[in-house]
């Protein structure tokens, strides 16, 4: 872990090309999706952009957690480096899996727009278009320009947790919503005990 700290540079590097290749994804399943072709693959590749998804936004917010609870662990102080990373792969793995079932059926394959989705569905929308300030903002930038609004700006996500658990588990309550749901009630827990008078 600690030479892992001591690659942040070329850490940093990989997530660019990550980027990139989350990105090409979208271009390719929007440009099959207009041809009528390889809708089996783009569903399945959806339908796991969204679970990786989730488990990065997982990993986005267990240093914070740690913080809060005064837990000290060269893990924690690891995702810390990169948090800002793993938050943007989540947005784009995210975004992945809402064009690859949703936005390019309705935007290239003629499918008309549901004005009455399913509740996940709602929670989904709503989740996924919160998280959009955190991604604009996940940069160095933003930090120095935005100065204290930039941390009240990423408390979003105390909301967007709660968005993403109600997606997840109003579907199946599987392994990642129990999982998610038990990070969002130590979210919570975090701030109250953060919060807490001092004696």
């Amino acid at each position: 872990m600690h030479r892992l700290l001591s690659k942040r540079k070329e850490i940093l590097i990989v997530f660019r090309f990550w980027y990139i290749y989350i990105t090409s994804y979208m271009v390719l399943f929007g440009y099959w999706t207009s041809l009528g072709i390889e809708r089996v693959k783009i569903q399945r590749v959806g339908l796991l952009s969204g679970q990786i998804a989730v488990w990065f936004f997982i990993a986005t917010l267990l240093p914070g957690i740690a913080r809060r609870f005064k837990i000290q662990h060269i893990a924690f102080t690891f995702l810390m480096s990169i948090r800002r990373q793993l938050g943007v792969s989540m947005f784009l793995l995210g975004l992945l899996h809402y064009v690859s079932l949703r936005l390019f059926l309705v935007l290239f394959a003629g499918v008309p727009l549901d004005m009455t989705p399913p509740v996940f569905e709602i929670f989904g929308f709503f989740a996924l278009y919160s998280l959009v300030p955190l991604y604009i903002t996940s940069n160095d930038y933003s930090v120095k320009k935005l100065g204290v609004w930039w941390r009240r700006v990423h408390s979003i996500a105390y909301i967007t947790v709660w968005l993403i658990f109600g997606h997840v588990a109003l579907q199946e309550f599987e392994v990642v919503a129990i999982v998610l749901g038990i990070v969002a009630i130590l979210e919570v827990a975090s701030l109250i005990y953060h919060r807490r008078p001092s004696v």
